[in-house]
């Protein structure tokens, strides 16, 4: 999952009343980038405050990095309407949660710590982003075959701790969540009934810190992807609903950001998937193990944002920063400075390729989100979740890209 460089994000949930869905859009905050009297709060109701850490004993307090910026957060959010929820864990915060649901005890002292965050900030609710039970994470991240059924029995005490109206919600794998055996379990129904919403994580699917080759960071179909890669938005949702968690409860996660690959040739390779889905791509690549840094990118002004021109940190491109940093024209439709813009068809996700450099850059934009979004709300999930919307522009034409499809 990608964070952006700051000691403090936060993600606010926007969600607006439609006549068939909700629409919540989570989107990232960088202090930095915009304080909170600069925030939008007239398109808001619900924010999620992203993250805080666990200590490794359940009765450790939980870690708030800058505790002044959630006071003046949650204090802000209150004087705008806007209910406030605290997010506990993610990528590199993870890793004691095996060891905090492991006995009734534990899951008790560890709810009721939460509790106590949660009044002292006077939060709306809490969501627990664990990544992920009986699954590998971060490194060094404690494990168990139980940690599924635990993390159950743990939301269930935590509900109850909290009472019924705080709002409590999770972050969670494209796959769902492990059994014993290792193997993803079909039934969720349980685990519905105690959640008020899921965030399906639905990206990263291609990356070159992990893909053997360049493609999608979050395709909306499959039908075209590498064999190592096959997943998407359409398979974790069809997955999803099949465990029998409820639609209604399901928020997309989508991506404010993309990934640099450096490719091998100068030319794209054409992979015909005519046996599949009678469709031919270009974004399926053979990669170096390095990534190119942005100063092998030929740019007319280094203007903006500090990583124009200077090394691109995880692989990772904000969609702003494409803009800003003159690979893409505003209005996100044409390459530039060397760059050309294509659309692969199968995955429904644009991408950038520099064959001077042999850059590719995969991505979402308007046009990709507000697909995501229509398909969202055609099987009935409550909404979109983007992380980061630090990755939209000023104007914020994702963000309306997507809204426009969720509430028309």
């Amino acid at each position: 999952m990608l964070t952006v460089t700051a000691l403090v994000q936060v993600f606010f949930s926007l969600h607006s009343i439609a006549e068939t869905s909700l629409l919540f859009v989570k989107i990232g905050y960088n202090a930095e980038l915009l304080p909170p009297e600069n925030i939008p709060w007239d398109l808001y109701d619900h924010l999620d405050y992203f993250v805080a850490k666990t200590g490794p004993n359940p009765e450790s307090d939980i870690v708030i990095e800058n505790e002044t910026n959630l006071k003046v957060v949650a204090s802000a959010a209150k004087s705008h309407n806007v209910t406030i929820s605290l997010s506990i864990g993610g990528w590199t915060g993870s890793k004691y949660f095996s060891s905090l649901v492991a006995s009734e005890q534990s899951r008790k002292t560890f709810a009721e710590s939460i509790l106590r965050v949660v009044k002292k900030y006077e939060l709306d609710g809490i969501d627990i982003d664990w990544e992920f039970p009986n699954q590998p994470g971060d490194e060094g991240n404690q494990i168990s075959k139980d940690d599924s059924s635990n993390f159950l029995k743990f939301l269930s005490i935590l509900r109850q701790i909290l009472g019924p109206k705080a709002r409590l919600s999770a972050a969670v794998s494209v796959k769902g969540f492990s059994g014993p055996d290792g193997q993803y379990l079909t039934d969720l129904k349980d685990f519905g009934e105690v959640l008020d919403f899921i965030t399906i994580m639905a990206y990263d699917i291609f990356g070159p810190g992990f893909s053997s080759v360049s493609g999608p960071n979050a395709p909306l179909f499959d039908t075209c992807n590498e064999p190592t890669a096959k997943f998407s938005v359409s398979r974790a949702i069809k997955n999803w609903i099949s465990t029998g968690f409820p639609a209604s409860k399901i928020l997309l996660g989508i991506p404010g950001y993309g990934y640099q690959y450096q490719l091998l040739d100068s030319s794209l390779n054409k992979s015909d998937f005519s046996g599949k889905s009678n469709k031919t791509s270009f974004i399926f690549n053979q990669i170096s193990k390095g990534a190119a840094s942005s100063t092998n990118i030929k740019v007319s002004s280094f203007k903006g944002p500090k990583n124009c021109g200077g090394p691109v940190e995880g692989y990772n491109w904000l969609f702003k920063d494409l803009i800003n940093c003159g690979l893409l024209s505003p209005d996100a439709e044409k390459g530039l400075n060397g760059f050309e813009r294509h659309y692969d068809n199968c995955s429904h996700t644009p991408f950038l390729f520099n064959p001077s450099s042999k850059t590719l850059i995969s991505y979402d934009d308007p046009r990709s989100l507000a697909l995501k979004a229509k398909y969202s709300k055609s099987k009935g999930l409550a909404g979109i979740n983007l992380f980061d919307a630090t990755g939209d522009t000023q104007d914020q034409i994702l963000l309306k890209a997507v809204k426009s499809k969720l509430t028309n």
